[in-house]
């Protein structure tokens, strides 16, 4: 560990630099002339940013306001400035999980992706003319300029993880969350209660809103089955798990909880690109270890869908969230963006 320090201390002072430039006005980021809304996070992912972005969404929608969210296509095979397009059929693979997923679930929003996010913003508004920008994974952009900064901080993240990485999975300092306008706080209902108050009380130097939400896993959907089921109706079934995000060990987790017992989990690395030999694979795997049935969470079954066979039964599980406190404040900083 001690020899990965080296490392450590030139990106944080990299990072330190490029935030140094523009704090003191070397650089200036670029404005768009309607309002933007960043959710971002301080860590390599894992936070829970996408069921905060369609929180967010929804209550855009609620508003009747027209909505553009901008996304990196991280791990997607489009290469270029494109509009998420949910009528192809490998639309999740090339366009890419998380934007795919919130797609589906907000119709009436336009999703964008490409390389650079100011670009893509400016496309966007080209393209459709909103009346708001979201960027995801907005809080590194600093060439973009935002009305409204929510910094994700997942609750079970260990403290020393927030040293910059390698050593720990920080993309820029501690003190860098002095620019954000607000913290929201995630799986505060799944961390220890005197890890979640150390957390807090860190954040708190900063004298900013610290919002807590709950995420939960509460029901299983299925591939060509019809309905839902509780977890609850799960306790003692031997399952098998797919999975292909930042914080697998959270899903196994969750569904232990739930007295299930777990024959053997399919770990793929974040954002993977299933292919169908995946699939054959995962399936002849879930058979070989006894499972009685798969389960995989929401965002990797967008991409698994369209690959897999109707005659196999595949459950997945939606990640659903709950405001635990200073819900007003919430509210009130996203209709801040606006003004």
């Amino acid at each position: 560990m001690n020899s990965l320090k080296p490392f450590s201390f030139l990106y944080e002072k990299m990072a330190g630099f490029k935030n140094y430039l523009y704090d003191n006005e070397y650089f200036q980021p670029l404005e768009l002339p309607i309002s933007v809304l960043s959710l971002g996070n301080l860590t390599m992912g894992g936070t829970g940013k996408t069921p905060l972005t369609d929180l967010c969404l929804r209550h855009f929608q609620r508003r009747r306001l027209k909505v553009a969210v901008v996304s990196r296509n991280y791990r997607a095979q489009v290469k270029e400035i494109a509009q998420v397009d949910l009528s192809r059929g490998d639309a999740a693979q090339y366009f890419g999980d998380e934007p795919v997923l919130l797609a589906q679930r907000n119709p009436h929003v336009d999703f964008f992706v490409g390389p650079h996010k100011f670009q893509t913003a400016q496309y966007a508004l080209e393209k459709v003319n909103p009346q708001l920008v979201i960027v995801d994974d907005g809080f590194q952009h600093r060439q973009l300029y935002r009305d409204v900064d929510l910094v994700i901080l997942d609750a079970t993240e260990p403290l020393e993880n927030y040293r910059c990485i390698p050593l720990g999975r920080a993309r820029e300092p501690w003190e860098s969350l002095a620019r954000a306008t607000a913290f929201v706080v995630t799986k505060a209902n799944l961390a220890n209660p005197a890890d979640l108050q150390a957390l807090c009380l860190r954040l708190q130097k900063f004298h900013k809103p610290i919002i807590p939400m709950n995420y939960e896993l509460l029901r299983l959907r299925g591939h060509c089955l019809p309905g839902e089921k509780s977890l609850k109706e799960c306790k003692g079934e031997e399952v098998f798990l797919v999975s292909a995000i930042a914080k697998p060990k959270s899903f196994e987790k969750n569904m232990e909880k739930f007295s299930m017992r777990v024959q053997g989990h399919a770990v793929f690395r974040d954002h993977h690109q299933y292919t169908s030999r995946d699939v054959a694979e995962i399936i002849a795997k879930a058979s070989r270890n006894g499972a009685r049935g798969l389960i995989t969470t929401e965002k990797d079954y967008v991409k698994l869908k369209p690959l897999w066979p109707e005659d196999v039964p595949l459950w997945y599980a939606p990640l659903e969230l709950q405001i635990q406190s200073q819900e007003d404040v919430f509210y009130e900083i996203l209709d801040q963006v606006l003004h």
